[in-house]
């Protein structure tokens, strides 16, 4: 039995590529064909083929089969030098994904654990726009990775984040105005991006969110409460969710 990349998937990742003409079109096509029909080994050798032929999105969909657990064998040099030619045609989604690899390294293949190079991918990955790039980056700045420590450019970027509805950020946003360090404590505002969060958050992520929100309305009044649903409410009109 393999896990399949969802159909949602597959549509991220063509709409985060550059896709090439010609011959990588056809691969990439064909691949997605026999992936869906359930031929997983034809769809990586039709993905392999449309990354020869210069294709970011083949590329990256290439390096997602040999990530393991999808029909065909982990091979962890295979999933650097695919994410790795991906990231450096311009597709974003691979460039976090690489990033995340120099970030804490990837075992069995040459890239090292190297803070600096996962700065520079998710920087570029934020340079258009991508959210996850942009809260990863305020991790990294918050917590000295990569960079000298500094917490309050991380927070910077938190909210860069944030404006996109991203929901790590906003958790991360809550959590530092709940224990008021660096920023003053203010539950109202805290409670105000717990409920954002919850605007932004999936099927698998709701319900980790109600029980946070659960947890710090016990030690809330109403008025705290009252005042986190204005704050969250100007915040909606002020970074309108596209």
């Amino acid at each position: 039995m393999f896990m399949r990349i969802s159909s949602l998937g597959l549509i991220a990742a063509l709409a985060l590529g550059l896709v090439a003409a010609g011959p990588a079109v056809a691969s990439l096509e064909k691949g997605i064909e026999a992936y869906t029909a359930g031929d997983i080994s034809a769809a990586a050798a039709e993905w392999e083929a449309g990354a020869a032929d210069g294709d970011a999105t083949a590329a990256y969909l290439a390096a997602k089969m040999y990530e393991g657990g999808h029909g065909v064998s982990n091979v962890p040099r295979k999933v650097a030098k695919y994410m790795t030619q991906a990231a450096e045609a311009g597709h974003v989604q691979a460039q976090v994904e690489l990033a995340d690899f120099y970030r804490h390294g990837l075992d069995g293949s040459d890239i090292d654990r190297n803070p600096g190079q996962a700065l520079a991918w998710y920087e570029k990955a934020a340079l258009m726009q991508h959210a996850e790039a942009q809260m990863k980056i305020g991790e990294m700045h918050y917590n000295g990775e990569g960079a000298e420590r500094n917490r309050f450019e991380g927070i910077r970027w938190y909210e860069i984040a944030a404006q996109k509805y991203y929901t790590p950020a906003l958790i991360h946003l809550a959590g530092i105005y709940w224990k008021g360090d660096p920023l003053p404590r203010d539950k109202a505002k805290a409670y105000s991006f717990l409920l954002l969060a919850r605007q932004g958050s999936t099927d698998e992520t709701r319900a980790g969110v109600d029980a946070l929100m659960g947890e710090r309305e016990k030690q809330m009044t109403r008025a705290q409460m009252d005042a986190g649903v204005r704050l969250a409410e100007a915040f909606r009109l002020e970074h309108s969710k596209n």
